[in-house]
């Protein structure tokens, strides 16, 4: 069977559809693809296990693309997920780093708030992200049929 290649914007694509970050408008194309890969790389290593598609051995860095055969009707529902991991690795680097919360939103709404309470809202949207993307490979995960692997 001859593999069709899917390309890693089918993942970057629906990830930057959820998020409001003007920042990667900023950016060139190719600084922007760089952080979104890497976000979609650590989603698919943690998704892996349950994924009936192999998108960790057949990636192409250099042509940015997997190349796996994914059913159409599949393509849509891994994207979804993935780009649900994908906002859990976005919003990873906000949980830890208060300065990078600083540049995010302006000084006059910074110094509205204390800088815990700040902490304590990026934090409960990170674990937000990450019940619903938990929740979803489950849901995966007995759709497809890889029941004993949901609590591995």
């Amino acid at each position: 069977m001859i593999a069709i290649s899917v390309s890693y914007d089918v993942f970057g694509d629906a990830f930057l559809m959820k998020i409001s970050d003007y920042d990667f408008l900023e950016l060139f194309p190719l600084d922007r693809d760089e952080i979104v890969d890497g976000y979609m790389r650590r989603a698919i290593a943690n998704f892996k296990k349950q994924c009936l598609y192999d998108l960790s051995s057949t990636a192409d860095n250099t042509l940015r693309q997997f190349n796996v055969d994914i059913k159409p009707e599949d393509l849509d529902e891994i994207a979804d997920i993935i780009s649900e991991g994908m906002i859990v690795q976005w919003l990873h680097k906000y949980v830890y780093k208060q300065e990078i919360l600083q540049n995010v939103i302006n000084t006059r709404d910074f110094s509205l708030y204390s800088p815990a309470e700040l902490l304590y809202r990026i934090g409960e949207a990170y674990r937000t992200a990450q019940k619903n993307f938990i929740q979803a490979v489950r849901e995966y995960s007995y759709n497809h049929g890889k029941l004993t692997e949901l609590h591995s």
